[in-house]
């Protein structure tokens, strides 16, 4: 097996390919899986992997194992990871080989010699990185059935001094994907991170992995920043779906562990369904859940976090869990679940610095909270757009929620929309160092305050919107200088005009303030975008009336949508497509293929 990225999908043998599998420990071993090993246990799990229908699995090369000294190698681990890795792709697997892992479960299986070095600063420790990874590509070469190396799970958390920069953390990527590829031509490399490389402050993330073949990133509800209500939340089954968008902003999305923890077995399957399969619709190469089985073993790191051994798709007597039931479901209708692949009209705008951390006190911190509330408002319009971090040549409407910091290229971009005759909606996050400028905008700033009195409740188009000011926004007054002002607060200031006919510019973070328990199914806040994208001529099909209710199209042919209820009760939509109205009934969490033909849909 030959595994390729090209035009933006992962690729087995020059055919598309979708990895469907699980994250795994042998249930006995745990994590000792190179020092206890069993080759006979691995045999039997990768071949009930593949009679479940699964293409793929992940597991993880504890460095300390293999290195016990620095450039001294246990020859017999490093032949178990090559058996390791053929006897998954005898049973028909692909794998993903977590190459440097220290970090798992919460807690550092460290090397005994590493002594608290700097992974990314101390240049011995960056020379025994490259040499184990060259070691462990030398090792893997020839070897069918591996489909990436990824760099190390969550290796953000190996520090004990301040973060690498971004500049650091690009340079380590390409130091060690140059090494693998030089040992092994053609291995794709990945990064696998948690949600703090999109929704925190990381320079580990999407936005800075231009070295890497594939974009990883991690759903866990549970971790991620933002107001996730419950595990079977509206919000908590959209995260991995927009981590997803996200990502394929800036290369090819996979989703490597997904799951959520601290919950009943009903619910666990519930959440898995329904973000496994909206992860796909919305473009994941791959969706790889946490994990196989639950762990027998009680040995490092389960002693102190035991609860990390009742999180697996099988029980310890092997007997499938629901959740595994709900894996198999979406892995048996995974080709269905892809959409096809063109342009939307609409394309909601990240900008270059968004997640940049500040290096001073001019700097604030990252805001991607807002993009991901910008996602659910357009999804719950069952608007189609793009997550775009670059040029904007071609969509009709461009939406910037809540900006805090804009930069001349993010400014040129938009102007250049504007300019073609395509339709803005700017809402303002930080009046200092997100304000587009009066020529944009059609106003000029006045002063900012620290008391939102007159400024919580916003009129516009006859209807009146309550708003609370999240604290790092300071509400701002602005003066009208070309556009003209279409919604008020309720002291009769200006809140949102409108430039240029074009251009819509909101002088407070809609998006951000949205990010409480609760608040956003409290009002119809998708009313703002459907209003804004029909005066662009944009008008949802198909379409519903219920918000809770995802429609991803197929923008192939367009005779397909996948179908997600992200709602935690029934509902019975009445789905509207190409002039055809019929009720789909959704139970929670339940997520369907809908297809159309030529005497209709079904």
């Amino acid at each position: 097996m030959s595994f390729t990225v090209e035009q933006g999908r992962l690729l087995r043998d020059g055919q598309p390919f979708l990895a469907i599998g699980v994250n795994y420990h042998p249930s006995r071993a745990g994590c000792r899986l190179w020092i206890d090993w069993d080759p006979v246990a691995l045999r039997r799990d990768f071949a009930g992997m593949a009679g479940a229908g699964l293409t793929t699995v992940r597991f993880f090369v504890f460095w300390r194992d293999f290195e016990p000294e620095p450039g001294r190698y246990r020859e017999k681990a490093l032949d178990r990871l090559r058996e390791a890795v053929e006897t998954a792709g005898q049973e028909g697997l692909s794998c993903v080989v977590s190459l440097l892992t220290i970090w798992m479960n919460g807690q550092l299986l460290d090397l005994p010699w590493r002594h608290g070095r700097d992974l990314w600063r101390d240049e011995e420790m960056l020379d025994r990185q490259e040499a184990f990874a060259r070691a462990v590509a030398t090792t893997l070469h020839g070897v069918a059935g591996l489909l990436a190396i990824d760099l190390g799970d969550e290796i953000g958390n190996v520090r004990t001094g301040p973060a690498p920069t971004r500049e650091q953390v690009a340079a380590w990527q390409a130091r060690l994907a140059g090494a693998l590829r030089d040992e092994r031509p053609g291995t794709l490399v990945v990064q696998a991170n948690d949600a703090s490389g999109v929704l925190g402050p990381a320079p580990f993330g999407p936005d800075n992995a231009g070295g890497l073949d594939l974009v990883a990133v991690h759903g866990f509800p549970t971790w991620a920043a933002g107001s996730i209500e419950s595990t079977l939340s509206y919000k908590a089954t959209s995260l991995a779906p927009f981590l997803v968008r996200y990502a394929a902003a800036y290369g090819v999305p996979i989703v490597d562990e997904l799951g959520s923890y601290g919950v009943d077995e009903a619910t666990a399957a519930a959440y898995l369904g329904a973000a496994a399969a909206s992860a796909l619709a919305n473009g994941a190469a791959g969706i790889v859940p946490w994990c196989w089985q639950d762990i027998a073993s009680r040995d490092e790191p389960y002693q102190d976090r035991p609860g990390e051994r009742e999180v697996g798709l099988h029980r310890l007597d092997g007997s499938p869990k629901p959740a595994m039931t709900a894996l198999r479901r979406v892995a048996s209708a995974a080709s269905g679940l892809v959409p096809g692949r063109a342009r939307a009209p609409i394309a909601l705008y990240v900008p270059e610095r968004q997640r940049g951390s500040g290096a001073s006190y001019l700097d604030s911190g990252p805001d991607t909270v807002a993009t991901f509330y910008a996602y659910l408002l357009l999804k719950r319009a069952h608007l189609d757009f793009d997550v775009v971090a670059g040029d904007l040549s071609g969509y009709r409407m461009v939406v910037c929620p809540s900006v805090t910091r804009v930069i001349a290229a993010d400014l040129d971009r938009l102007t250049r929309h504007v300019d073609d005759g395509g339709l803005l909606w700017y809402s303002l996050g930080d009046h200092l160092h997100g304000f587009p400028g009066a020529d944009l905008a059609g106003v000029e700033l006045v002063d900012y305050s620290l008391l939102p009195d007159g400024r919580t409740t916003l009129d516009w188009a006859g209807r009146q919107w309550p708003l609370e000011w999240p604290a790092t926004a300071r509400p701002v007054d602005v003066r009208a200088t070309t556009a003209r002002t279409v919604g008020r607060w309720a002291d009769g200031s200006g809140a949102v005009f409108q430039n240029r006919d074009r251009v819509f510019f909101c002088a407070a973070p809609v998006e951000r303030q949205l990010d409480r328990p609760g608040r956003l199914a409290a009002y119809p806040w998708e009313w703002w975008y459907r209003e804004l994208a029909g005066l662009a001529g944009i008008v949802p099909d198909p379409d519903c009336v219920d918000p809770d209710v995802e429609i991803v199209p197929d923008r192939g042919a367009g005779r397909r949508a996948v179908l997600i209820n992200h709602g935690a009760g029934a509902v019975r939509p009445d789905l509207r497509w190409g002039g055809e109205e019929r009720p789909v009934p959704l139970e929670p969490k339940q997520w369907r293929i809908v297809t159309r033909g030529a005497d209709g849909w079904s």
